[in-house]
């Protein structure tokens, strides 16, 4: 079944579960519809809840671990992978790939790698899993190694295969780019593919928009990157695009609706969007009305949003109307009635989703406070989903509260401790707090078999280097972070720890210049007071 109709069942799924509320099969089809419609952590929540009240299929396992892989619950989604691997008959091509995205999510880049090979090599394996294998190929290796190339050329195969269910994504894929934000999804990325990133000449963008246009398989939102393509391609005939857009899409279903007004967005025709979702269609779904509520501060038409919010509509949770009402206001000059509106979020917010909801959309518009505790009230009716946790800890480190992110990455390590992740950054941000020889010296210890296992973990290696710096140990440090590319630090090591063991070893250059390069970037203070030194006038 695909997304479209899955969310047409939603409405009879909720009253299945209303008028059924033990029945089985309920359960399992409102938490799949859940899975499918990208709402991961409710979906969680939902299989947690079927688990304990009956024994689970194969296939609801795997259901299970794909909303946890979404919800990225990594904790769940191991035992869950654990179980699909471990079946008498062996795991499937999709138990494969589940295996190959927690181990991706979970930064096992050899590990998800071999689990790709596996299902290349499976004559089980169907389109979809095989496009999957090449993507997590991408994901887990480096451009200039073969199996990267082969991988690329794989996928750039697949998509020239017009009888192949898998072509259309994997178009998609080479054609992936991004669209600017929005007042209700400020950082909204409706065109957006979280695929790995890669460069290619290998189709043209006109061949991938021929070629999607053509595909028996495209959605709407393919049908929507074919117009972007088009528009990029001639940027001269954009004018009739739009026209033709409305003219073919503008009477379409709800998925069509909502992809043409994304793209429409995209490109400043707000006119357009709202002549293609007047109010009284848009009230019908709460994507389509905030589609709609989106095109209206651009054409300064504030008082109309606020008037629209200040009407209650079902499809709009309360939550949600006061964080928008927030920003309306904020925008309109009231900077008292916005706080109130926030607070009057966070007091409205009851479920699972819309705490997550509103802390998303209050961290991404800076109202801290707010975001920290919607977190915090996610953590107490949820306390057995980490994502809650982890960002809540991300959110204290943006904000520079090294302390208190140490504090949560204890307590993560605590009911988690078998997340490697947030044992190494923990004991990074232990090494910032404390100084000492004698903490150094124990982390080293803790952290250098991890590294052993693991070399390309940037995180580990910045601990491990951190801890030896703190030791006096400077060329031990600089070679941590260099010793597969000497002179170059490798990925997604600590550019703080980088600079000052370049220093302590006497590229005082090499060091200032990567120092000048963070002084405007958000790092903790304490990654800060490592490079001051290298940031004074005269230093030498």
């Amino acid at each position: 079944m695909d997304q479209q109709k899955w969310l047409d069942a939603s409405k009879k799924l909720r009253t299945a579960f209303q008028l059924r509320p033990t029945e089985p099969e309920a359960w399992r089809a409102y938490a799949r519809l859940l899975s499918r419609t990208g709402q991961g952590t409710s979906a969680v929540e939902w299989w947690q809840k079927i688990a304990q009240s009956r024994p689970l299929s194969v296939q609801d396992h795997r259901d299970y671990a794909t909303a946890t892989l979404s919800a990225r619950e990594l904790t769940i989604a191991s035992a869950e992978v654990a179980f699909l691997l471990s079946q008498s008959t062996g795991p499937t091509p999709l138990d494969l790939q589940l295996a190959g995205q927690l181990a991706t999510l979970r930064g096992y880049s050899s590990t998800a790698v071999d689990y790709a090979t596996h299902i290349l090599a499976d004559v089980r394996s169907g389109p979809r899993e095989v496009l999957a294998a090449n993507l997590i190929i991408l994901a887990n290796t480096r451009p200039e190694l073969d199996t990267y190339k082969d991988a690329y050329a794989r996928i750039v195969r697949i998509a020239r295969e017009e009888s192949n269910p898998a072509s259309a994504q994997a178009l998609a894929f080479l054609a992936q780019q991004r669209t600017p934000a929005r007042l209700t999804t400020p950082s909204s990325v409706s065109l957006d593919l979280a695929l790995p990133d890669a460069s290619s000449n290998a189709l043209s963008l006109k061949e991938i928009a021929d070629r999607l246009d053509h595909n028996a398989n495209s959605r709407p939102f393919h049908l929507m990157l074919v117009l972007e393509l088009r528009t990029r391609a001639e940027p001269v005939h954009e004018n009739e695009l739009f026209t033709k857009a409305v003219e073919s899409y503008g009477n379409g279903d709800d998925e069509t609706l909502i992809a043409l007004g994304s793209w429409l967005y995209s490109h400043g025709q707000f006119e357009l969007l709202l002549k293609v979702l007047p109010l009284d269609r848009a009230v019908e779904r709460r994507e389509l009305l905030m589609e709609h509520i989106d095109a209206l501060p651009p054409l300064n038409r504030l008082e109309q949003v606020k008037e629209i919010l200040l009407t209650e509509h079902a499809v709009l949770e309360p939550a949600f109307q006061h964080m928008y009402l927030a920003l309306v206001r904020l925008k309109l000059g009231n900077s008292t009635a916005a706080s109130n509106e926030w607070f009057r979020a966070l007091e409205s917010a009851e479920s699972p989703r819309a705490l997550i909801g509103l802390a998303d959309y209050a961290e991404k518009m800076r109202v801290f406070d707010i975001a920290d505790a919607a977190y915090a009230r996610l953590i107490k009716k949820q306390p057995d989903l980490k994502s809650s946790y982890l960002a809540r800890f991300q959110l204290a480190e943006s904000l520079g509260e090294t302390a208190k992110a140490h504090d949560l990455a204890v307590e993560i390590m605590r009911l988690w401790p078998e997340d490697d992740a947030t044992h190494m950054r923990e004991v990074y941000l232990r090494l910032l707090l404390d100084s000492s020889e004698q903490t150094a010296k124990a982390a080293e210890d803790e952290v250098a078999p991890f590294v052993g296992k693991n070399p390309w973990d940037g995180s580990a290696r910045s601990a491990l280097a951190l801890a030896r710096l703190r030791q006096g140990k400077a060329a031990a440090a600089l070679k941590t972070l260099t010793e597969f590319m000497p002179g170059v630090p490798s990925s997604a090591v600590s550019a703080s720890v980088y600079a000052a063991a370049s220093a302590a070893n006497g590229w005082r250059d090499t060091a200032r210049q990567e120092a000048q390069k963070l002084a405007a970037e958000n790092i903790l203070p304490e990654e800060r007071a490592l490079i001051a030194p290298l940031l004074r006038n005269g230093d030498h």
